[in-house]
């Protein structure tokens, strides 16, 4: 007996195994002689998948794209609790810095950990924008986002308050309108988001002095190191971008001149750090402010991101 079961067509037991019925004599197997058809009604050729594929004109893998949105941070810090919001699912080889793929099936987000500074942000998106070959399918992001920390440049905003870009400036004088998200829609938005322009400068700003001068000549609400070279590559290229800052230090707050050119680096030496502690007993204190200050940035950036996310992309078709 033949059954359509589950997993597919399969032979059932012979019903004498079953108990509720009697055992039927075994009879002797005849062979059955198949029957051919004849010449004139031969079957039709099968097509195989390669024709049929010819037929349906179906694109190579070199000729599709997916295009996830893409969130660059400069920091393993900073996105930390957006990753525990939005899991990492698949790590991409290739890539010149870290980076995997995030968040839901209906939602996926590729992340970026750059590194700090303009010149690894613009190395990883000299990759990024090329159309790198993912499992030979080509990506091309619909959005690329410039998230992290930033320094307030105007005495209104406090640690944790985030800025969404309106537009992004560097000490030269350029300028670049930011092209995501537009308008947004109505409601209360947490934790709230501030509008303004975000300033990019080469060497991070520790000295409140120079913070407010840089907020005055330049008219920022807030500081960054990355978000230049983000707008001038998406720019050139035509991708949408958009800036997501959440302030981690307020315009009154300083930071040692030896403790910034540390903290500037991708990664933070633990053995200059202990020595700089040694010499320096207040960077102890210092760096205790600072861990707690960029834990509650790291938080109240990961729920807007979440929210801006799940709110304003238009799923399904082109921005």
């Amino acid at each position: 007996m033949i059954l359509l079961g589950r997993f597919g067509v399969r032979r059932a037991a012979p019903l004498s195994h079953y108990h509720f019925l009697p055992p039927r004599p075994a009879n002797k197997k005849r062979k059955r002689k198949r029957r051919r058809a004849p010449h004139s009604k031969a079957r039709p050729r099968t097509q195989t998948v390669p024709e049929a594929a010819n037929r349906l004109r179906v694109p190579a893998l070199t000729e599709l794209t997916f295009n996830d949105l893409c969130v660059l941070f400069a920091l393993r810090r900073e996105s930390g609790p957006f990753r525990r919001e939005f899991r990492p699912q698949q790590r991409v080889p290739g890539a010149p810095c870290r980076a995997s793929f995030c968040g839901p099936a209906w939602l996926s987000v590729l992340v970026l950990e750059t590194g700090m500074g303009g010149a690894r942000t613009a190395a990883a998106l000299d990759w990024l924008l090329d159309g790198p070959l993912l499992d030979r399918v080509a990506y091309r992001p619909r959005v690329v986002l410039s998230a992290g920390f930033a320094g307030a440049l105007q005495p209104g905003y406090r640690v944790g308050d985030v800025l969404l870009a309106t537009e992004v400036a560097d000490p030269e004088g350029n300028r670049w309108p930011v092209t995501w998200p537009g308008d947004l829609p109505e409601g209360r938005w947490e934790p709230p988001l501030h509008r303004g322009r975000l300033l990019t400068v080469a060497r991070m700003a520790a000295d409140p002095h120079a913070k407010a001068d840089l907020g005055r000549t330049h008219g920022a609400a807030a500081v960054d190191m990355e978000s230049a070279a983000v707008a001038r590559a998406c720019s050139r290229k035509g991708v949408p971008f958009g800036c997501v800052r959440v302030i981690s230090d307020d315009v009154h707050t300083a930071l040692s001149p030896r403790l910034a050119s540390l903290l500037a680096g991708e990664r933070v030496s633990v053995l200059r750090l202990l020595g700089l502690m040694v010499r320096t007993p207040t960077v102890a204190a210092e760096l205790w402010r600072l861990a707690r200050q960029t834990r509650r940035a790291a938080r109240q950036l990961g729920k807007a991101l979440g929210e801006l996310l799940t709110l304003t992309l238009p799923y399904g078709r082109e921005l």
